[in-house]
């Protein structure tokens, strides 16, 4: 219901619920700072950016964020569209008000002409097609694809690119589906207004730095492609703060509740130890720079300089190059987690722990070859030695994989080693009975997430069967 007060200078729009009315006043609109009615908020008329009513919704843009109201939210079924009248109405009678009105219909033919999302499916439908190949190939597709410290300084360029494309838990795809939304979501933000090719600058920047700072920080395994997702985040916070008034209303988050989110990211990145949080913080630095460099001549524009072609065409080409490599790498004539495993054996800096992962998963795998057993123990010796026989972890990995090799009485004495260290671990004692003959050979204990080290160890905890940090 809508009622213009006897002197003209209110004008009044109900809301159901308890949420307080719409009200126009002679200098502004007062209205809910939420959708669900909650909260009050003042908009001055010269602030106002946008209006746009849908078959579902009202949204009213603002300088200083955007606001959303459902169409069921009003008293009347109309009554959004004769909100945005009344207001269009009243702008149009302030100093200045024609001039703002151009703006708003120059906003609204934008919105009108927006571009698809041709980088964002893109992306997506590689990573989806990558995650179809782990199920295929198996363990082989993350060895040659993660990034790793160590490997990218010893000549695997590649796995900058590739690190971005994988991710972890393929019987579990929780992390997948999450980036994916993610990717889309926020992708839909951005390339609608930037276009595919300034997106593309976005999302290569992202990616890059999203493992510079993961090599930085010292991760030794990282995977995911939530660095670009951040990345995405950071373009759009920089869309919202320095170019609200250039966008439509509808392609905006408010911004309290994309603070709100970005605020509730860094809380599980402090919180959760597998995720990899300084790959999000160093791809969301490089999606709101790249993003500031991009719109430094407005977001919209006919066509897009030479420079920004040529730089999208690098991200598409170095890209393509790097699925290439690794897809030549996986095709040689020997097991690549043969090959994989040996060089890592020898490789100087990789961490302890990388090593120790990488052989626990091939011992536990069920379906590996002598040959890469073998392998595995020569990843398990360095990583013995390198932790000078004080974890019990990576003792307990060289003893699985000497049982598997038919040698019980060096499994037997290496197990021994790992109970003295960690005594009150019952998973030390069942892996002693299963050496023995007291439990059968293939009924392995279930093992502990993080595997206890004692206080001299090099590491509070090792990871066993994870795919290291995710991103």
């Amino acid at each position: 219901m809508s009622f213009e007060a006897r002197d003209g200078s209110h004008e009044s729009f109900g809301l159901r619920g308890n949420a307080r009315a719409i009200v126009l006043d002679a200098d502004g609109v007062h209205h809910p700072a939420s959708p669900q009615g909650r909260g009050q908020a003042y908009t001055p008329y010269e602030e106002i950016t946008h209006l746009a009513a849908s078959a579902r919704n009202l949204w009213l843009g603002a300088r200083r964020s955007v606001y959303l109201f459902t169409r069921r939210a009003f008293d009347d079924p109309n009554g959004p569209e004769a909100l945005v009248h009344a207001l269009l109405a009243r702008i149009a009678r302030r100093p200045g008000g024609p001039e703002q009105l151009a703006r708003m219909r120059a906003i609204e033919r934008s919105g009108r002409t927006l571009s698809g999302l041709r980088a964002t499916w893109a992306l997506a439908g590689v990573c989806l097609a990558v995650f179809v190949l782990q199920f295929w190939l198996g363990e082989a597709v993350l060895e040659v694809g993660y990034f790793s410290p160590a490997l990218v300084m010893d000549g695997d360029l590649w796995r900058i690119v590739t690190a971005n494309l994988i991710h972890a838990f393929p019987r579990f795809p929780l992390h997948l589906v999450l980036n994916l939304a993610g990717l889309i979501v926020l992708g839909s933000f951005v390339e609608r207004p930037l276009g595919a090719a300034r997106t593309t600058c976005i999302i290569g920047a992202s990616a890059l730095a999203a493992m510079a700072a993961s090599g930085l920080v010292g991760y030794v395994r990282v995977v995911g492609v939530s660095g670009v997702v951040f990345g995405l985040a950071g373009a759009v916070l920089w869309l919202e703060l320095r170019h609200a008034e250039e966008l439509p209303a509808w392609l905006r988050i408010p911004r309290r509740a994309l603070i709100v989110l970005l605020l509730i990211n860094a809380a599980f990145m402090a919180l959760i130890p597998l995720i990899a949080g300084a790959a999000h913080v160093g791809g969301f630095a490089a999606g709101l720079v790249t993003a500031a460099a991009l719109t430094r001549g407005g977001v919209q524009r006919r066509l897009d300089p030479v420079w920004i072609k040529g730089a999208t065409a690098l991200v598409v080409g170095v890209a393509v190059l790097a699925m290439a490599t690794a897809a030549a790498e996986l095709a040689g004539e020997t097991s690549y987690r043969v090959r994989h495993s040996e060089r890592l054996a020898r490789l100087p800096g990789v961490s302890p722990f990388e090593l120790n992962d990488r052989a626990w998963t091939i011992a536990i795998a069920g379906d590996s070859t002598r040959e890469e057993i073998e392998a595995a123990l020569l990843l398990a010796e360095r990583a013995v030695r390198d932790t000078r026989r004080k974890s019990p972890a990576v003792l307990d990995t060289l003893a699985e994989i000497h049982f598997l090799l038919g040698s019980p009485e060096q499994a037997i004495a290496l197990i021994d080693e790992a109970i003295g260290q960690a005594p009150n671990v019952p998973y030390y004692r069942e892996q002693r009975r299963r050496f023995t003959g007291e439990r059968a050979p293939d009924d392995r204990p279930p093992e502990p997430l993080l595997m206890p080290a004692p206080r001299s160890a090099p590491d509070p905890a090792v990871p066993r069967g994870e795919p290291g940090l995710t991103v």
